[in-house]
Formats: C-alpha cells, structure tokens, sequence
C-alpha cells in the first residue's frame, strides 16, 4: 500500500445530512504552530460548502452542535481556509476510502486530532478506539456532550474532552463526571491553564486532552480567534 496524504475515514449522516470524516496530513507535516505536527481528521458535510453551512446554521444542526461559536458566533476556525480546501479535494476525490485494515499503516507512530473541525463524536467509537491504540497520541473536543446523553457522552470522554464555555455548562458536565475543556475569560478553581497558552508547548508535545485517557485537572482556555469578541460574549 502506497500511503497518501488524506483518506476518507467514514460517511455518516447526522439530521438529514452527509458527513465526511477526512484525514490530512498524514505525510506532510502541519505548519500550526499551536498544535504541532499532527494528523488532522476533519468532520465536514459533504454536500454543503463549509463557508455556506456557517451563513445558513446548518453546521450548528450537524456537524457542530452544541457548540455556542458554531455559525459565525465566535469559533476560531477559518472555514474559507483549510475547512473549504479540503471540501472541494474530497468532492473531488482526491481522498481515497481507508479500510481500518489499513490504519496501522497510516497512524502507527502519529500524533492524531480528532476534530480539526466539527464534532469527532460523529466517528464511530470503534474506529476512534482503533486509530487511538496504534497513534502515537491524540487529542480531541466535543460539544454535543448534552445530546449524547449521559452514557454516550461518558464513552466519548474515555478519549475526548467535554466543552464547556459558561459556569453553568462547566458545573454541569463535572457533575456528570465528564472531564472539561473550558473557554471563558475567567479560570474555574481546579483547573490548568492550557500549556500551549501558558508555556508555549504545542498540543502534539502535551498531549493532555485526552479525555479520561489522562488522570489530569480540567483544563481552561481563553478564547482566541479572530472573532474573540463574538466567542467572550457566547460565554457570557
């Protein structure tokens, strides 16, 4: 098997809508500087042009619920950059479909993101299992950890991170036993501050957003952006 750059993961449908779960980066490396060199995977609707999706709130229906920044209210995600090339690549084709047989030919030794963009809850468990075991390491968000339900929201946390953004929503997903990553302009007790922020340490290099995969404190991010003002007002 000769290795590209992006596959195809898997294809689901979320409200009526087809999701796209797409892998980049496997053999070049990123040029982010916050997160390091890490596979990116993408959760993307697979007929809706991203930028689209945001004017319209189709993407807080999909690939983004639960999300407070999700339709243009203050995530840092630039979909007309990265979100819309790799949209057009795959409605292009240019991702082949990547049989799990064949992940640990492509993610043994790599250091994952799950949910570059969108939701990585909308990736099969058993697939997330699957990349993870033989990954290098990983990192990854949730918002729809309401919508899951507690059970659900519970398995995912086994490897993601609960998002929360206000007091209410923090307090509420610690009493479900959920570990946090929180964005607010101000730091809850009990909390660190995330180490890419505080010292500089890319996300590749910390590695602890891992959900309950690491026995950590909660961890607390401002929030950042070019549409910060937007996202301090969602968390207010």
């Amino acid at each position: 098997m000769k290795i590209g750059n992006g596959y195809t993961l898997h294809e689901t449908m979320e409200n009526g809508e087809k999701v796209a779960i797409i892998a980049t980066g496997i053999k070049r490396k990123t040029n982010n500087r916050k997160t390091g060199d890490m596979v990116q995977i993408w959760i993307l609707l697979a007929d809706q042009n991203p930028i689209v999706a945001v004017q319209s709130g189709l993407d807080a229906n999909t690939i983004c619920q639960g999300c407070p920044f999700a339709s243009g209210q203050g995530c840092y995600v630039n979909v007309g950059q990265a979100p819309l090339a790799i949209w057009k690549a795959y409605n292009k084709g240019k991702y082949p479909k990547l049989k799990p047989a064949d992940y640990g030919k492509v993610f043994t030794g790599k250091k994952v993101r799950f949910g570059a963009y969108g939701n990585p809850t909308l990736i099969p468990l058993a697939m997330v299992k699957a990349i993870a075991s033989v990954s290098k390491g990983w990192t990854g968000y949730f918002h729809n950890w309401r919508e899951l339900g507690q059970t659900k929201a519970k398995a995912y946390n086994a490897y993601f991170m609960a998002s929360t953004e206000t007091e209410t929503s923090f307090n509420l997903a610690n009493t479900q036993g959920l570990r946090v990553f929180h964005a607010n302009i101000k730091q809850p007790e009990n909390t660190v501050e995330c180490l890419s922020d505080s010292r500089g340490i890319s996300c590749a290099d910390c590695q602890l957003c891992q959900g309950w995969n690491k026995k950590a404190k909660n961890i607390w991010i401002n929030p950042h952006g070019s549409k910060v003002k937007k996202a301090i007002a969602a968390t207010a």
